[in-house]
């Protein structure tokens, strides 16, 4: 006997089936489409990942050939002006790459390097006891502002007895090597930080240099230390680019009396590095 309900239930059936064979059928079809697009998308980006990777070789090579220009450029035009003065680098206990750029760039113009090395942060001024060994200033600013100068004027006097950086050696806040009693300090490169920050001590010794000398205050591009910042705004020269050949370039000529300012890559920037002499 004809069943109605089951006509229907047959039909719905049909139906359903060729519903989901169309989605199904449409989404093979997508799939094929969707791994055709991505076939061609992993294939262009390999292409543009070697054409990028030949660049690169490219750059690379060229900005080796550049470095090794600027550096036998640099090399030449600062030759011999340094000949016959002493630098003195003011650091802390532990720093290295900031040093040995620094005394490379000077040895490179002729320069001699003494240094004081910064064993206490602020050479203990901020400690009323240590302080008291030294200084009769009651406050930490005051110790360092009189430390600084007295300092700094025991430095540029040759044959100077060195009493204040004698008894800063014997209190272990303060050691200074490379410098003879007969040598006269002729510029000074303050590089000092403590805990990643400018140490007070070496800003106060850089400014109350650089009221009498010249003085900088320098780091590495990138070790961040906000040294050359803290320098230029004491009043002195401040370069952040030291280890590069454009940083040696702008530390000896500062050193020489090139225009004060903040030369380096920074925002606040006078310039990337000191106007070069016209001949």
């Amino acid at each position: 006997m004809y069943n109605v309900r089951y006509h229907i239930a047959s039909l719905a059936g049909v139906f359903l089936a060729l519903a989901l064979g169309l989605i199904l059928g449409g989404l093979v079809v997508q799939r094929g489409t969707i791994d055709q697009q991505q076939g061609a998308l992993v294939e262009g980006l390999r292409k543009e990942f070697s054409t990028l990777r030949e660049s690169n070789t490219e750059l690379t090579a060229e900005n080796e050939r550049l470095d090794a220009f600027a550096t036998q450029l640099v090399g030449d035009s600062v030759e011999g002006t340094l000949r016959g003065k002493t630098v003195m680098i003011v650091t802390n206990a532990g720093r290295e790459d900031g040093v040995s750029a620094a005394t490379e760039a000077i040895e490179s113009a002729g320069g001699t390097v003494a240094v004081a090395v910064i064993l206490k942060p602020a050479l203990g001024t901020a400690d009323a006891k240590t302080r008291s060994g030294f200084t009769t200033a009651t406050s930490a600013a005051e110790a360092r502002s009189s430390v600084a100068a007295s300092l700094v004027a025991e430095w540029l006097t040759s044959g100077s007895p060195r009493s204040l950086t004698a008894t800063l050696t014997e209190a272990q806040v303060l050691r200074v090597e490379g410098l003879a009693s007969g040598q006269a300090v002729s510029g000074l490169v303050d590089l000092a930080t403590t805990d990643g920050q400018p140490d007070p001590a070496g800003i106060e010794i850089a400014s109350a240099f650089g009221r009498l000398g010249p003085a900088v205050g320098a780091q590495t591009r990138t070790s961040g230390t906000g040294v050359a910042a803290a320098a230029h705004r004491a009043g002195v020269a401040g370069v952040d680019t030291i280890g590069t050949p454009l940083g040696s370039y702008s530390l000896v000529a500062l050193l020489n009396g090139a225009k004060v300012g903040y030369y380096g890559v920074a925002e606040q920037a006078l310039a990337l590095y000191p106007e070069m002499p016209t001949r």
